[in-house]
């Protein structure tokens, strides 16, 4: 293990885990450990399936729909401030015309 990385254990339900990874990552890691433990929790005891690898599918499936969910969401709304400032500039150049018309006779 480099000095840059640390050994971390996390906890999913009930099962533990020895995880390396970078030093300044372990409390991130953390936090999604405790995110993916809630999740899984609550499909597990939500559901009544018992197989821990059928719960963690479904766990990954939830959060990755939830994080496509989110880049969509992201995108449409850098969309939405690019088409803004398209339009500011429009706004800011044609105000600015006229001023630059009587400047130039």
């Amino acid at each position: 293990m480099s000095a840059n990385s640390a050994e971390t254990t996390v906890e999913i339900l009930g099962k533990t885990y020895q995880i390396k990874c970078p030093a300044a990552e372990v409390d991130a890691l953390q936090r999604a450990a405790e995110y993916l433990q809630e999740k899984m929790r609550h499909i597990h005891d939500g559901s009544g399936i018992m197989h821990l690898d059928r719960v963690a599918v479904i766990a990954a499936l939830n959060v990755v729909h939830q994080l496509l969910t989110f880049e969509s969401q992201k995108e449409n709304y850098i969309q939405n401030i690019h088409q803004r400032l398209r339009d500011l500039h429009n706004k800011i150049e044609h105000a600015l015309a006229p001023v630059e018309l009587s400047s130039a006779e």
